[in-house]
């Protein structure tokens, strides 16, 4: 009964999808009023029918009703009730499902905005990319499929059993498909011919939320991969990572565009054409993670067939809005637009830094995307097999990263139009080589040796806090963001330079030393979940004779699908982190055993946390980065 209902309600959202899109359309570029009225109430009513369908589904999780396939496939009876709510979004139909879902949320938060935009044309273009999607779902991936015969239920796979589950994918989905936001505005102010100031403000905003959420969900994708994968790291550049970092890159370069536009009326072309990309770096995430292509512990699909319906989709979407930005744009911004953002400004001057740190922001992602896809093009191509790893990536970022912290530091100095390099220096010098000593004697302190590369990273984010700090009570927006982006550096450069860890085999009563810690193995013993058994080991952790914690690694074994998952032990602090992975049993007593002593690591997510409340702060006060007093 759930199934068919479920069902009927995807046919009627995608009935609605129809009339959100095509009437209203043709209605705009018609001006016909009776069909541009069809799009707000029509995307009421699919947003409706998704609504019922995810809750349909979730009802279904909750009951155990295994005569869905899908339910049966990543269900079972045994396991708690969280995770059998979570399971909704934990396999490939469900995801599509909270994607569309998500999709229909921004679509709502816009039909409510008050604008002066065309309202009914951007609508019809959301409901365009959600006919899209929904034929997506409903002819390769529906939920509610009846299982042919009695199914024996599967269980959530077990690397998805943890509470990152609950809040993790949503808030990365509604951070990539917030994009598309962006892009049906910018698209539908193409089209119309009015790329201006209004829709820049708009556009903006839209940005920014989704550029808060996405860095959200990548931060809480970071921790996870911490505490669930067991090897000690905070980001793999595994290719399904760099997915949802590509959008987040050019997010970003588009925010410091729209900037430009809104206020300067300038780069008005770069920042529609980001917008564009940055919603097809969507896409292009949504179909690696989903066609199958890629072997991670992130993917969620096996069937090429519907990795080439999502690259069909991604062509052609991304082909209609390139052909639509190269026809309108010579048309899309006034004479009077271009004549006010005519004026020259020199090089040295905010207006400049915004356009370097795009360019920098798009260079970085072109580089992730080279790396992420060379290996899969190389394949395709029958040219043998390659791995684009760690060492390529660190290389390339490295000196992006070290030149963006130059223009961070510098930039919101910098006047309008232009600015005296003489006032600049005597502004920033004494900050530099504050900068200098802060962070030479901190990594001495710390690590009783100086590397210069680590230096020359922790000088330069210093230096970005001390400059934009400055701006907290004016900008707190581009102040949070900034300072977060500056910490998470300091953060991934400390751990990095001062990570300790050892592999030991070990047995009750030995002693590890590592760091100024001492790790005591007192024993082991057996444990039983809802859904998995398993082993667990206590230590005893010890610091100048004094007890500072125990910690409890397990190594479990999940009985549905007879996996096999450690289930690290952390003892978490500011500025470190114990943290232990019970290996392998080598005989009756001995086990091996992974522990890392890792400083500052909390510091990478804490960055995360403050950019995204820059966003929020920029959100709330309506903040720009570029208002106030020409100078």
């Amino acid at each position: 009964m759930i199934g068919l209902a479920g069902k009927i309600a995807l046919w009627f959202a995608f009935a609605f999808a129809l009339l959100q899109s095509l009437p209203p359309f043709y209605g705009s570029l018609r001006n016909n009023i009776y069909l541009r009225a069809l799009a707000r109430p029509a995307a009421l009513g699919q947003c409706a029918c998704i609504i019922i369908a995810y809750l349909l589904l979730t009802i279904a999780f909750v009951r155990n009703d295994f005569s869905i396939a899908y339910v049966a496939a990543n269900s079972h009876p045994d396991l708690p009730l969280m995770y059998r709510i979570c399971a909704v979004w934990g396999g490939h139909e469900g995801s599509i499902l909270l994607w569309i879902l998500m999709l229909n949320a921004w679509t709502l938060a816009f039909s409510c905005l008050r604008t002066s935009l065309d309202k009914s044309l951007t609508l019809a273009i959301f409901g365009l990319i959600n006919f899209c999607f929904l034929c997506f779902l409903i002819f390769t991936s529906n939920p509610f499929l009846t299982a042919s015969t009695a199914l024996t239920p599967l269980d959530l796979n077990p690397l998805l059993q943890d509470p990152g589950l609950v809040i993790h994918p949503p808030m990365l989905y509604a951070g990539y498909v917030g994009f598309s936001a962006a892009f049906a505005i910018s698209l539908a102010a193409l089209i119309r011919g009015r790329l201006d100031a209004a829709w820049a403000h708009i556009t903006r905003q839209f940005a920014i939320a989704a550029w808060c959420l996405l860095t959200m969900g990548i931060t809480l994708g970071s921790w996870w991969a911490y505490r669930v994968l067991g090897w000690g790291g905070f980001w793999f550049w595994d290719p399904v990572e760099n997915a949802s970092l590509l959008p987040w890159l050019s997010g970003t370069a588009l925010i410091h565009t729209l900037v430009l536009a809104e206020k300067r009326q300038v780069a008005i072309s770069w920042a529609a054409l980001l917008a564009i990309i940055t919603f097809a770096l969507s896409l292009l995430g949504t179909f690696l993670v989903r066609s199958g292509i890629l072997i991670s512990a992130h993917t969620f699909a096996n069937d090429p067939a519907r990795g080439v319906f999502l690259l069909i989709l991604l062509a052609i979407l991304l082909l209609i809005a390139l052909s639509i930005y190269l026809w309108r744009l010579p048309h899309a911004t006034s004479h009077k637009n271009r004549a006010a953002g005519m004026t020259a400004f020199n090089l040295l001057s905010r207006e400049t830094g915004l356009l370097i740190n795009s360019g920098l922001l798009f260079i970085a992602m072109l580089t992730v995307l080279l790396g992420t896809l060379y290996p899969l093009i190389f394949d395709a191509l029958h040219l043998g097999a390659i791995s684009v790893g760690a060492p390529y990536f660190n290389k390339i970022m490295l000196p992006l990263a070290l030149i963006t912290l130059i223009v961070m530091a510098l930039g919101p100095l910098c006047r309008w139009q232009q600015q005296s390099a003489w006032m600049l220096w005597r502004q920033t010098a004494g900050k530099l080589l504050l900068s200098l000593l802060i962070s030479s004697v901190l990594i001495w302190g710390v690590s009783h040796h100086l590397d210069p590369l680590a230096i020359l990273l922790m000088t330069l984010s210093c230096w970005v806090i001390l400059n934009v700090t400055q701006f907290l009570r004016l900008q707190p927006g581009m102040t949070f963001a900034h300072l977060g982006f500056a910490v998470l550096l300091i953060g991934i450069v400390l751990s990095s330079t001062l990570n300790q860890e050892r592999d030991v085999r070990i047995h009750p009563g030995d002693t590890v030393n590592l760091g100024p810690y001492e790790f005591i193995f007192i024993d082991t013993q057996g444990v039983k979940g809802a859904n998995y058994r398993g082993i667990r080991a206590a230590f005893d952790v010890v610091k100048n004779n004094h007890h500072v914690t125990n910690l409890y690694p397990e190594k479990r074994i999940y009985t549905v699908r007879d996996m096999v998952m450690t289930k690290v032990a952390i003892h978490p602090g500011i500025f470190r982190d114990l943290y232990i992975a019970l290996g392998q049993p080598l005989n009756e007593n001995d086990w091996s055993v992974r522990i890392y002593y890792k400083p500052f690591m909390r510091w990478i997510w804490l960055g995360g946390i403050l950019m995204m409340l820059g966003g929020i702060l920029a959100l709330i006060k309506g903040e720009n980065s570029c208002r106030g007093k020409k100078n």
